[in-house]
């Protein structure tokens, strides 16, 4: 399951030589994914542990051979999808991170929260976790924001930047119709590519 604001992967998945392994290693990145994407959808303290599990096609027996707790499934979703929002951004050339930009703040993106950052969706339900998670989510987010730093060459810009990109998509999911959401995201883009370096020539 690929997040709507990320580029398509290249490499293959890695295989395992323990088939055992491999099976609980796969029934808990399976909770990680099709779980995180029910609780960016609906809500994560609004979704039970069995309606969690039965999106991963597990039972709750299942759940409990991964995690102890909700709260260290919750702990395993941000540090995957923060990872993944790290990877997009981080380490990239200008057009690249241009085009993650344009992707972060597109409609897809906004009307697909399942398939979205994060942030937006989860940020309230992270602000009220144990220290673990939000230690966690600081973590990246602080190195997320280094990426930024990089790019605009910037601190403070890097914040204000970040920032208006992940508020942008939360006032757009509020909103009822699609033409003011479209008018948000794309104002905000604009600001953002405009205080971005330019994307370099393409060689012949």
């Amino acid at each position: 399951m690929r997040h709507t604001f990320e580029a398509t992967p290249d490499a293959e998945p890695k295989k395992s030589a323990k088939p055992k392994a491999a099976a609980r290693q796969t029934s808990r990145e399976r909770l990680i994914l099709a779980g995180g994407a029910l609780a960016r959808q609906s809500g994560f303290a609004a979704t039970g542990l069995d309606a969690l599990a039965a999106a991963a096609n597990l039972t709750s027996g299942a759940f409990y051979a991964q995690f102890r707790s909700k709260a260290e499934l919750l702990n395993a979703i941000v540090t995957n999808d923060m990872t993944v929002l790290l990877n997009t951004f981080a380490g990239n050339s200008p057009a690249k991170m241009r085009r993650a930009m344009t992707r972060y703040l597109s409609l897809l993106h906004a009307e697909n929260p399942a398939q979205g950052c994060p942030i937006p969706a989860l940020g309230a339900e992270i602000a009220r976790a144990d220290t673990a998670t939000r230690e966690n989510f600081e973590t990246h987010i602080l190195k997320l924001q280094a990426s930024f730093t990089e790019l605009l060459g910037n601190d403070q810009q890097a914040w204000v930047m970040l920032s208006q990109a992940i508020g942008a998509q939360v006032i757009a999911r509020a909103m009822a119709s699609t033409e003011a959401r479209t008018r948000l995201l794309d104002a905000v883009l604009q600001d953002a590519l405009a205080q971005m370096p330019a994307a370099e020539p393409t060689q012949p």
